[in-house]
């Protein structure tokens, strides 16, 4: 019994310091008032409806310790005409916010939520020749939410992973008698790479 209580006592500073959820090391890229510079890219998958590959930069303001917004872009795509003659290419430039809460925060991994809405303009193209025509261009809105881990692997820099979900909502998919909107809500995965400003 003694030995139990020793052996306690000489752990109980570690699991405490290790059960801290802020640290000073996480807190020069997550402090509140810090700028950061992303981009990241990554896929989209549902079912037998070909990937989509998507870029996306942004820039991130912590308004507290390990809550941020951001304004971020997404450029999508969807090549596909060689593989199915009745699944046109699909493309989306966007811009809009997103929010992130870093919920766990260690010495140097982080793990989050995001949330996050663009609005931009999407086309479809119907043959390898033929160009986007108004016909085929609409407005679009689409919403994502996903968990991701980042990784700081210097004072400034840190690198993540986010794997999550997206919703694409478009009224040109339905009235064109193309696939239905479901076939662009995807399941997605993403690589980043962030740089604090300041």
């Amino acid at each position: 019994m003694r030995r139990c209580l020793v052996l306690f006592f000489l752990t109980m500073p570690l699991v405490g310091k290790a059960q801290t959820l802020s640290n000073d090391k996480q807190q020069d890229l997550l402090g509140k008032g810090h700028i950061s510079l992303g981009v990241s890219v990554g896929q989209g998958y549902r079912g037998t409806y070909p990937t989509t590959n998507f870029v996306s930069p942004r820039i991130q303001y912590f308004i507290a310790n390990g809550w941020s917004i951001a304004a971020e872009g997404r450029f999508l795509t969807s090549t596909i005409y060689h593989q199915s003659g009745n699944k046109p290419d699909y493309r989306l430039l966007a811009g809009g916010l997103s929010t992130r809460y870093y919920f766990v925060r260690g010495k140097r991994v982080a793990v989050f939520a995001h949330i996050g809405t663009e609005y931009g303009q999407s086309a479809f193209h119907l043959t390898p020749d033929a160009p986007f025509s108004p016909g085929t261009i609409s407005s679009t809105w689409q919403t994502d939410a996903g968990l991701g881990i980042q990784y700081r692997v210097g004072k400034r820099w840190a690198i993540e992973v986010m794997g999550g979900r997206s919703w694409l909502s478009n009224s040109l998919v339905s009235s064109s008698g193309f696939l239905p909107p479901a076939d662009f809500n995807r399941w997605q995965c993403s690589v980043g790479i962030n740089y604090r400003l300041h």
